[in-house]
């Protein structure tokens, strides 16, 4: 079985587009510990709240670090991160 535990997305030009696809990956994954999506301006508040949605369903994920600055994040994302840094048990 392979494993990816470190996905590094810093500066790749993810879009919103992008954003909503690994956010789908994310529901299902389990062995991802770092993720970092850094640099990426245009993935915007949408993505970022899709993916705070993937993340605090899956219950699974061993995620430890999540680096996010630089991606244009605003609200949404900030109030589903704010969620899910209060339900996780494992992001440092």
């Amino acid at each position: 079985e392979t494993r990816l535990r470190e996905l590094l997305l810093s500066g790749t030009g993810l879009g919103p587009t992008a954003g909503a696809g690994l956010a789908e990956l994310l529901r299902s994954g389990r062995s991802l510990e770092v993720l970092v999506l850094s640099k990426n301006p245009e993935l915007g508040d949408a993505a970022g709240a899709a993916l705070a949605e993937a993340l605090q369903a899956n219950t699974e994920l061993t995620l430890r670090e999540l680096w996010l600055n630089g991606t244009g994040l605003g609200p949404a994302a900030g109030a589903g991160l704010a969620e899910l840094l209060r339900s996780s048990r494992n992001l440092e």
